[in-house]
Parts: C-alpha cells; structure tokens; sequence
C-alpha cells in the first residue's frame, strides 16, 4: 500500500458546516463576501470565518496541467459560509472520488474585522501530494484565532494535475505548488481586510503541507511571501517529495489510460481530455508498484523544471539549493514526532520475510546508487545498524519503526534543519514530539495500540477537529500541552520566537546554534542536545560515502 492511500484516511470526511451565530459581511477586491461571525468550540471566543474564497481562476478541461491565474471577481455577494470543493483525490474509507476540478479555493478565520494588523499562518495541509484539504473537518482554526492570529488554510492541487512535469511547455510542473504560491499571492493582497497583517505571514505545514513550505523556502517564486516558517514532519529532502522521473510518469499515466501518444504535446492534450476522477484512479493503480520501503511511496509529486523561458518554481534539486542555493534568511522551526512511521509499520511488517534478505529495498531514491558492491555495503550497515543481530521478522516491530522515521523523516528533517542553521542568519528551532497524544487522530483511525507517537500526534493540540471534537478537558495532561503548544506556535508567528512569552511553556526554547540544540515536547517540555545523534550520524555517513561532498555539511 502506497503512502498516499494511508494518508487518504484523514481526508475522507464529509460534514456540514456548522452554522453561525450571525452573517458577517466583508468586501475585498474581489467583491463581496457572506461570512459568519461565530464562537470557537474551545473556549467560546470571538471567530469570524470566510470559507470557500477562490483565489485562482478554475484550471479546468485543458488547463487542468497549467500554473494558475489570479481569479476574477464577482457581483453582488459571495456565500463565504461554506467550504468550496475540495481538489478531487480518491478516498479509501468510502472507496470513491471526492472533489471538483473547480477547487482552488482558500478559507480564512480570524478574531476580528478591525484594524489590528494581527499576524499571519498559513496552513499547507499533507496528503502525500495526492489527497486532502484545507477544509476545517480536520484542520479548524478555533485554537489558534484564540491566540489573536489570523489562520489561512488552501487547497490546491494534488495528484497528477498537480504534478504533472512533461520537462516542456506542455505541462511545465508543479502546478499544484504554483497554486501555493498564488494563494500567498493573495493573502499579500487581501489579509489586511481581514485584520491581518501582510508583512507578518509565517507559512506552516504537516508532512507533505512542511514539505512544501521547505520547497517555498528554497523557490525564487516564493520569496518576500512569508516571513517565517514551520515544517512537521516533513522534508523536500526525501524521495515521497521529490519525483526524479517526472516525464517518464506521465508517459505511464498516459499509457494507463489508454493513450499512445507521438509526443508530449499529444500526450498532455488527451490527458487534459480524459476526466480527472480516471486520472486519479490510474494513478492509485501505478502507484502500487512503487517502493515503500525506501521513501519514494507515490508517482506524482513536485520535481524540477526544465527551463524553458517560464516562470521556475523548482530549477534544481532540493539538496542543491538546500546546501548551496538561494535560500529565504527567515526564522524556522522544524522537527518531527518519535515515531513517525509507525503508522506505516503495521502495513510493513508483514512484508519481513520479503525484505530480510533485501535491505537494499530501504536505500532512498536520492543516493543513486548504481554500483553492486556500494549498494550491498549499505544494505548490510542499514540491516546491521538497526536489526544488531536480531531476526528479521514480525516480531521486530521497534526496529522496523526507527528505521522507516529515520527514511521519512528523521534525516531529512535534521540533516535540512543542520544545513540552515548554518546558512542562515535568522534562526533554527527543532524539536521532536514524544508526547503520549491521546487525543491523536491517527492512532484513532488506525487503532493503534502501545507507546508510540506517530506521524500527525502533534495536530490535535493546534487545530480544532469538527469530526473528532478534540477539546481537551479542563486540567487535564492534554489540555496543558495543547495550551503549550499554542503558545509556541503562535509566539514564533508573532515574534519569530517560540518563548517570546512563557505564560504557560515555561522552558525556554533555545535555537540550534553551536551547541546543536533541541526541545523534546513531552510530557514535560526538556531542552537537549543533538537530536537522534547515533542515528543521524549513521545516515550522514552514508550519504557522505555515496555522494562525497554532496552532504559535506553533515
């Protein structure tokens, strides 16, 4: 099962929006929004919300592949008090397609119309760069407009109309990070009516959501747009968030569907033909063939753009412009929860008796590795390092566990956090998330048992879930780190520093700096040193072996 399908299950709830107290009517550029004014579920405070905004015209029929354009405006009023369609993507709970082509639209929730020029964050939602949403099912803003900050989320597009990449004119690529760019776009334009602040947009993201706010760090497409950035669980460094044969997979899709195409430009004008819903289904059968175990997980995501007089939005791999390109000078918080991937182990293990004799399965996409004799010695230090001699088998779920975070997320998390705090002036926090999350939605809808802190434990204490009604009860451990967590979260939206308060998180949060400093966020909340050392430097080694100076920096 590839990552994309697990990461559907968050993505496949279907509600109605609740209704307001009252209509709120704002008029921006484009026209005039019907909004409601309402009261967060948490503490019962103040929340204006405007649902639903398109802010790009509709990439429909032949534009489906394109970068976006600015959307037009409308007359008389525009509902805002709903959700507009979600891009289309197919749901593995209710086995069907959910969306429109008609979907890029945003939503924006703050504490007040006013003047107030409150600070700015910008939501990318994950989904494996193939699924979900911005809508508030999962992601609401209640906890954090009471923080006073004004909460944008988007959708844009995923799946192959997201990600289609030709190299050509054609289907240029990355569409669906263009959608991104153009949503920041029009938060510089617009926020100010919304009581926020243009100059004080800090961009954030889950999994693939930091993945993207990595890539928006390193794009000339990106800069001036936000002025400080947070990544969950999530890395451009990887091979999930990066697609190294981008024309070749179109050619699969394009066979998939029954296209024989003489060149791309045929290629592109019959996929712009066939319907988006057949589209998405093709790709959830190809994507099957895709490795797991090494990280690379799904066909369609961003890739680098051949230059052909366009507007870039990726011109290099990311570890190149990570380690020596132009990068956004801006404060960052970065890190990851303990065990990311134990929400795949399950799915894996199974898989042991495959793989036992197989490690060379687990090397990422990244390193390239050609040579036989190259590639069995890293096979052999992978199954060395993290099995020490046991079997390989059902049994071995802890070890499985650690090695798949370190693949999805550890090393590209800590290796990119290593390389800014070295480049940039501004700076580093980072962080893993080891608290016991029982208000999880993962573990709920996965059913996991045990000890473990996996990918997405981290969301219920920042947003508001309608499906899970995720208020933590008063004195409770959970309702102390949701209050800590906020506090965190929104003091480096506001100052560019998570302790600029410590009202309730009463440990300073240091940065990185010389001294390679982390906080675990548990229980309680610890400042250490050198996060995951032995497993980061296994990996650092290994990419400095196959690659040389390529990973000097590690």
């Amino acid at each position: 099962m590839t990552m994309w399908f697990v990461k559907l299950f968050l993505f496949c709830v279907v509600l109605e929006s609740a209704v307001g107290e009252e209509e709120a009517r704002l008029e921006i550029a484009q026209g005039v929004l019907k909004g409601i004014k309402t009261t967060t579920a948490y503490h019962g405070m103040t929340m204006y919300s405007f649902k639903g905004i398109p802010y790009a015209a509709p990439n429909v029929g032949p534009n489906k592949f394109r970068a976006p354009l600015p959307a037009e405006g409308w007359s008389g009023e525009r509902d805002a008090t709903k959700h507009g369609e979600t891009c289309i993507y197919f749901c593995m709970i209710r086995q069907g397609l959910f969306g429109n082509e008609d979907c890029l639209f945003l939503n924006v929730y703050t504490p007040g119309l006013d003047n107030e020029r409150r600070p700015v964050m910008v939501f990318l939602h994950p989904g494996g760069f193939n699924a979900g949403s911005g809508d508030d099912d999962l992601h609401g803003g209640d906890f954090l407009v009471e923080r006073d900050v004004v909460v944008v989320t988007i959708n844009y597009r995923v799946g192959a109309v997201g990600n289609l990449n030709t190299l050509d004119a054609n289907a240029p690529g990355n569409a669906g990070m263009k959608d991104q760019v153009m949503a920041l776009k029009w938060v510089q334009e617009n926020i100010m009516k919304f009581g926020g602040c243009k100059k004080k947009v800090t961009l954030f993201g889950h999994s693939s959501g930091a993945a993207s706010v990595q890539y928006h760090l390193i794009s000339p497409m990106s800069q001036g747009l936000f002025r400080s950035a947070i990544m969950q669980s999530g890395s451009a460094a990887t091979g999930w968030a990066l697609s190294y044969t981008p024309r070749e997979d179109a050619m699969l899709l394009g066979e998939k569907v029954g296209i024989q195409a003489s060149s791309t430009a045929e290629l592109v004008e019959r996929l712009a033909q066939i319907p988006t819903e057949d589209l998405v289904v093709a790709t959830a059968e190809l994507s099957k063939s895709v490795n797991f175990l090494n990280g690379e997980m799904t066909l369609f995501k961003p890739s680098v753009e051949a230059d052909f007089g366009q507007e870039i939005f990726l011109p290099a791999d990311p570890w190149e412009l990570i380690k020596s390109g132009p990068i956004a000078d801006v404060p960052i918080m970065a890190g990851v929860t303990a065990d990311d991937s134990g929400l795949f182990t399950g799915m894996v293990i199974p898989m042991s008796s495959q793989f036992a004799d197989h490690f060379e399965l687990f090397i990422p996409p990244d390193l390239n590795m050609t040579n036989a004799e190259h590639i069995k010695m890293v096979a052999d230090m992978l199954k060395d390092f993290y099995y020490q001699g046991k079997p390989v088998d059902t049994d071995a779920t802890e070890e499985l566990t650690k090695l798949l975070t370190d693949i999805i997320a550890v090393y590209p998390v800590v290796a990119t956090n290593k390389i800014y705090n070295s480049r940039i002036s501004s700076p580093v926090y980072e962080y893993v998330f080891t608290f016991q999350a029982p208000l999880g939605f993962m573990k709920t809808l996965f059913k996991l048992e045990g000890p473990m802190v996996v990918h997405g434990d981290e969301l219920p204490y920042l947003f508001y879930s309608k499906f899970y009604n995720n208020k933590p009860a008063p004195g409770s451990a959970e309702e102390q780190m949701t209050n800590e967590m906020l506090e965190m979260w929104t003091n480096f939206a506001k100052e560019g520093n998570p302790s600029a308060t410590m009202d309730v998180a009463k440990v300073k949060w240091e940065p990185m700096g010389d001294d390679d400093n982390y906080l675990e966020i548990g229980k309680e909340l610890t400042m250490k040193k050198s996060m995951f050392k032995e497993r980061v430097d296994l990996w650092s080694g290994i990419y400095k072996m196959v690659l040389g100076d390529y990973a000097k920096l590690f």
